[in-house]
C-alpha cells in the first residue's frame, strides 16, 4: 500500500501542477480580455504593443519569460510592465487555492471554471467597459454541462433558479432604467448564477454592490474620478469568489486547518 508521506508527495506535486496551469490560462485569459472586446482572432500571433514584432514561444513563457527578459522587449526594449506577471501568478494562486480548499474533488473542475469566467471579465471590462457575449455563452455552456453532472445540491432545479434569478429581476429593472445596470452586468449574473444557485446570486449581488460603492467613494474622495460610471465587472468578480470560497466549503476547510 501507498505510504502517507507518498500520498502527500503526489497531492503537492499535483498543487504544483495546479500553480503552473493557472499561470499559463492567465496569461491565455488575458489575451482573451485584450483581443475579443476588439473582435480580433484568439489564433493569431502574439507581438510586442510598441513595435509589433511577433514575439517567439520562450518570449511567451509565464512569469519566467518577463523575468528572464528583465520586464523589457527583447527587440525594440520597451518596458513591458508588472502587471502582466502579477495576474499570472494571482491566477496560479487561485487554481492552486481552489484545488487545496476544495482537496480535488470534482467540484474543483467546477471551481477552477468560475475562478477563470470571473479573471476575463474583469480584464476585458476594466480595459474597455465590455463584458463579451462570446465569453459569457461559452461559460455558460459549460457551466451548464458541468452542473449537471456536478450538482451543487440535491435540486436539479437550483442552477436554473440561480441562473433565472441572475437574469430576470435584473434585466425588469434595466427596462425600467436603462442606465441602472449593464446588460453585460445582467448576463454576467445570469451565469454566475448558475455557478452558485439563487441564494449564493443574492450574496453577489449584494457584495459586489457594496465594493463597488465603497471604490467609488474613496476615489471620489481622492478626487479620481474621471467619470461617474465605473466598471462593475471586477466588483462582481470579488464579490462572487468571495461567496464562491464560503458557500463551496473552502472557508470551512480553511479554518478547520488553522484551528487544528
Amino acid at each position: 500500500m501507498m505510504e502517507i508521506s507518498q500520498l502527500q508527495d503526489y497531492k503537492s506535486i499535483g498543487y504544483i501542477f495546479f500553480f503552473l496551469l493557472g499561470t499559463c490560462m492567465g496569461s491565455f485569459f488575458q489575451v482573451v480580455g485584450y483581443r475579443v472586446p476588439k473582435k480580433e482572432t484568439l489564433m493569431g500571433n502574439s507581438c510586442c504593443n510598441h513595435c509589433g514584432e511577433r514575439l517567439r514561444g520562450w518570449q511567451l513563457i509565464p512569469v519566467i519569460s518577463f523575468l528572464f527578459l528583465k520586464g523589457k522587449c527583447y527587440y525594440c526594449h520597451a518596458k513591458i510592465g508588472w502587471v502582466h506577471p502579477i495576474l499570472e501568478c494571482l491566477m496560479g494562486i487561485l487554481f492552486c487555492s481552489t484545488a487545496f480548499f476544495l482537496q480535488l474533488s470534482t467540484e474543483t473542475i467546477v471551481g477552477l471554471t468560475l475562478v477563470s469566467l470571473l479573471f476575463t471579465i474583469s480584464i476585458s471590462d476594466a480595459l474597455y467597459r465590455i463584458i463579451p457575449n462570446k465569453v459569457l455563452v461559452c461559460f455558460l455552456i459549460i457551466g451548464m454541462i458541468e452542473r449537471l453532472f456536478i450538482p451543487q445540491t440535491t435540486y436539479w432545479w437550483y442552477p436554473v433558479a440561480g441562473l433565472l434569478l441572475g437574469f430576470v429581476p435584473l434585466f425588469m429593472i434595466r427596462m425600467i432604467r436603462n442606465d441602472a445596470i449593464g446588460g453585460g452586468d445582467i448576463k454576467l449574473f445570469a451565469v454566475i448564477g448558475l455557478f452558485v444557485g439563487p441564494i449564493g446570486l443574492l450574496m453577489s449581488i449584494v457584495l459586489a454592490s457594496c465594493l463597488a460603492l465603497i471604490w467609488y467613494v474613496l476615489m471620489y474622495f481622492l478626487k479620481k474620478n474621471k467619470d461617474k460610471y465605473i466598471a462593475f465587472g471586477p466588483f462582481i468578480a470579488i464579490g462572487s469568489y468571495i461567496v464562491y470560497f464560503i458557500t463551496s466549503g473552502q472557508w470551512a476547510f480553511m479554518t478547520y486547518l488553522i484551528n487544528g
